[in-house]
């Protein structure tokens, strides 16, 4: 009975030393070599899925802390040091209607259109910033037909701060031929570019229920009971996505692959033996 251990972890030694021998011997050694980096291929993938999550989860943390600070006054006092993606933000002003502008390729509903973006003057400031009004439809793109969608909210704006919106390769966009409805993207150095005043360095998005008019003359959204234009209703999901999920597929792949892989080796060798 004092000798049972030994016996049981023995056979298992042995056949690990020949599994070994095996898949490093003259007849396996280079398939080996190819499962081993196809196994190291797919736990750098899980690995990077679960760095991926953990940004992901330091972003969240990240807006969720902005949502619940306090609402940003914008004036002409300089803005708070940090990031200010997604802080609430109130402005008092108005609307230079005159200098307005459309962004290009927005959709909602599933519907084409722009989003509506409209220069603000900050009350007691030199200083402007862009407002994002919302979403209106195709049939909307005529800028002669803005004023009729004219806010007639006249207290304080508010909404959420966003970042301008640059080209993909980090510069600033093109300034279009068409400055008011040629933009494809809220860049706010290429629009100040067109204005006689300096822009804040950020964009307001107006939420929904920011004082809109119900005016039963005023263009509603398409299908739905809603004035135009259609706020942009915040994105506040703080999902995780599926990095977890693919990093565990990446990690059961590695080992299926592994003992597969010696599964195949071991009944080859005992078949030609």
């Amino acid at each position: 009975m004092v000798g049972l251990p030994e016996m049981r972890t023995a056979p298992s030694v042995r056949e690990l030393g020949i599994t070994l021998a095996l898949l490093f011997g003259r007849r396996w050694w280079w398939k080996t070599l190819i499962v081993l980096l196809a196994m190291a291929a797919m736990t750098s993938l899980g690995f990077w899925q679960l760095d991926r999550l953990d940004q992901r989860r330091a972003y969240n943390q990240q807006r969720q802390a902005a949502l619940a600070a306090p609402p940003i006054e914008l004036s002409d006092a300089p803005l708070p040091q940090g990031e200010l993606r997604d802080r609430l933000a109130t402005a008092q002003g108005q609307f230079d209607y005159d200098r307005q502008v459309a962004i290009r390729n927005q959709s909602y509903a599933g519907q084409p259109g722009y989003h509506l973006v409209t220069p603000f003057l900050i009350a007691g400031s030199a200083k402007a910033v862009l407002v994002n009004r919302g979403w209106i439809p195709v049939g909307e793109a005529d800028p002669a037909t803005w004023r009729g969608l004219d806010e007639l909210h006249t207290g304080p704006q508010y909404g959420i701060l966003q970042p301008t919106r640059r080209r993909p390769d980090g510069t600033v966009s093109a300034i279009p031929h068409d400055t008011v409805t040629g933009w494809y993207r809220l860049d706010i150095e290429a629009i100040g570019q067109t204005l006689p005043y300096t822009l804040l360095p950020v964009v307001l998005q107006l939420t929904p229920g920011n004082g809109k008019p119900l005016d039963a003359d005023r263009p509603r959204s398409p299908g739905f009971s809603d004035t135009l234009p259609h706020r942009i209703v915040p994105d506040i999901s703080f999902s995780e996505g599926n990095h977890l999920s693919y990093a565990l597929q990446w990690f059961g792949f590695a080992i299926t692959a592994a003992v597969v892989y010696v599964a195949v080796a071991r009944r080859a060798e005992s078949r030609d033996t």
